[in-house]
């Protein structure tokens, strides 16, 4: 039976083989047509490996252009093809296999893909086989981490302190690259929150222009910091500020008009509570001599830094105060001279006035001028212990408030007269009176009596009387 068997499958062997390799082809043709080939292109980042050793030479390596952007190609069935993507690949450059040999600046290291999966399937065709480098010297340099932070906290809540531990960073590598790092920064998110948050962010190095600056051959001593963001609370409170000194003469200070005029500041709930208002002091604006308007421009923060306070926008640190001031206008009123008052003056005595009006010189704004009207002017004139004679004496002027004021004295001439000296001079007509036509007052009468009485051969005015009406009766 065996043998028989074995008779069998010998016989037309040749044919038999032929037949199981026209299956065989027959089957690759089939799976070709169901599964035919096809092509892909990736680029990817290189990977660049044994960095120390360029860095044991005392040179770090810098990249030439894109040359650490590996472009390539696969072929294979499509089923395979299509499934593959950049991770799928091993792209490495060996630091180690750098060829110094190379004449000129720029240095070859070959670069390395293999696939991670489907190798039996796939072929690998390279556009950019090699990594361009040149070696730099190696730079050193700290930066201190600047804290900053993104998003808005809570309605009624506002950022604090934010602080970064540790604060400096240690950044090594090509000199061509660490120059060209401005700052390094580290954010942290505070979007909604209304409570302290707390962080670990990787430090960002970012360029003159902002721009983040990544490569791989930068070192860091460290790859991580931690970053704590402060959340306060925030109150409006108005500004208040005065004026200190006194403008020139003829003009008056109105006012002062400020903007902003009031501030959202943040800080510890105590502190907040215990604040009202931002209070400028008085001789942060000084008035003295002033003749015109003006504008000063005050810093708030040393204002909030006595009250452990801070503005919630630090750029609304200025106010602009505008002092507002008003030259005033000059006016002359003729009060009238029936219109002053007079006191002191002895009952015997009587007063006059040369003409019959004085000129008042009153100086107010322009809008309460308007308003001042003669009869609001009043004057008075205290002639106690004035005896006959004429009188140049000051004025006292009374108006109506203290918006108006006297620009100079008003001297008012009087003549004051004995009235009873007048009713004697007419009386004594018949004798009282000298030659040159002077009063020669009592004191000349009282000699003339004297002498009557001390004369007895002197006859008496009444005998001299009686003789002629005598003589005619």
């Amino acid at each position: 039976m065996f043998k028989k068997m074995m008779k069998h499958l010998v016989n037309n062997l040749g044919l038999k083989v032929l037949a199981i390799l026209l299956s065989i082809v027959l089957w690759m043709v089939v799976v070709k047509m169901a599964d035919p080939d096809a092509t892909k292109t990736f680029s990817v980042s290189v990977e660049i490996r044994n960095k120390n050793v360029i860095t044991e030479m005392g040179k770090v390596p810098d990249i030439v252009g894109d040359s650490d952007i590996a472009v390539f190609y696969i072929s294979g069935p499509r089923s395979y093809v299509e499934k593959m993507n950049g991770d799928d690949f091993s792209v490495t450059a060996d630091l180690s296999q750098l060829d110094l040999s190379r004449d000129g600046d720029v240095k070859l290291v070959p670069i390395e893909i293999s696939p991670k999966k489907y190798d039996k399937y796939i072929t690998v065709m390279q556009r950019t086989v090699n990594l361009q480098i040149t070696l730099e010297d190696l730079s050193q340099q700290k930066f201190v981490i600047t804290p900053e932070y993104t998003g808005t906290p809570a309605d009624g809540c506002a950022i604090g302190t934010v602080e970064v531990v540790p604060n400096l960073l240690t950044v090594s590598g090509p000199e061509s690259v660490v120059s060209r790092i401005s700052r390094v920064s580290a954010s942290i998110n505070v979007d909604g929150v209304s409570g302290d948050v707390t962080d670990n962010v990787m430090p960002v190095l970012l360029d003159e222009d902002g721009e983040t600056i990544s490569s791989e051959l930068l070192e860091r001593n460290q790859t991580t910091v931690t970053i704590r963001a402060k959340i306060l609370g925030t109150k409006s409170v108005p500004i208040r500020c005065k004026a200190s000194g006194t403008p020139a003469e003829g003009y008056e200070y109105r006012g002062l008009e400020f903007v902003p005029e009031n501030v959202l500041v943040k800080g510890e709930p105590d502190l907040l509570n215990g604040i009202s208002a931002i209070n400028i002091p008085e001789d942060a604006i000084n008035i003295d001599g002033m003749r015109e308007e003006d504008e000063v421009v005050i810093d708030l923060n040393p204002y909030l830094a006595e009250a452990g306070v801070s503005l919630v926008d630090e750029s609304l640190n200025q106010v602009a105060v505008r002092v507002m001031i008003e030259a005033k206008e000059t006016k002359v009123y003729n009060l009238p001279v029936d219109r002053i008052n007079v006191t002191g003056l002895d009952s015997n005595y009587e007063l006059s006035y040369n003409g019959n009006s004085v000129p008042v010189s009153v100086r107010a704004l322009k809008e309460d001028m308007d308003t001042l009207q003669l009869t609001d002017i009043q004057g008075a004139l205290d002639v106690s212990g004035l005896g006959p004679g004429i009188h140049s004496l000051q004025l006292t002027v009374t108006l109506p408030s203290d918006k108006y004021e006297m620009t100079g004295n008003v001297n008012v001439q009087v003549t004051i007269e004995d009235k009873n000296k007048e009713e004697g001079t007419e009386g004594n007509e018949d004798g009282d009176v000298d030659d040159d036509g002077q009063d020669r007052g009592p004191e000349v009468n009282q000699d003339e009596n004297q002498a009557n009485t001390t004369d007895p051969n002197r006859p008496s005015q009444d005998e001299n009387e009686e003789s002629p009406r005598g003589t005619e009766r």
